[in-house]
């Protein structure tokens, strides 16, 4: 009869230490998984380098990426023209389309 209870405080003692474990790991685990999810759903966009103009930004935007609303609002009319001029060099694409894609 002693075995038993023993066992039982054993399997018992081994699930409390899990717990604990699991406690303090799972926070490491979820910031890992946060952190990894923010770096693969960062857009990307060639304004960010602000060692270059603003047309020259907006032109590179317009080849490859996406209009970048808050470049638009730090350049102005300067980004706004070299992203049309970026984005009408990509064979297929017209006027309309271009200016479609700053909408935001």
């Amino acid at each position: 009869m002693k075995e038993t209870i023993y066992a039982a405080n054993n399997i018992g003692g081994f699930f409390s230490v899990n717990k604990k474990v699991v406690f303090l790991l799972l926070p490491i685990f979820l910031t890992m998984f946060l952190m990894a999810t923010a770096i693969m759903t960062t857009t990307v966009h060639a304004s960010n380098g602000h060692d270059v103009n603003c047309f020259e930004r907006g032109v590179r935007d317009g080849e490859e990426h996406p209009f970048n609303q808050d470049t638009y609002n730090e350049c102005g009319d300067d980004y706004y023209k070299g992203f049309i001029k970026g984005c009408m060099s990509v064979e297929g694409n017209d006027r309309e389309i271009c200016e479609s894609a700053t909408d935001a």
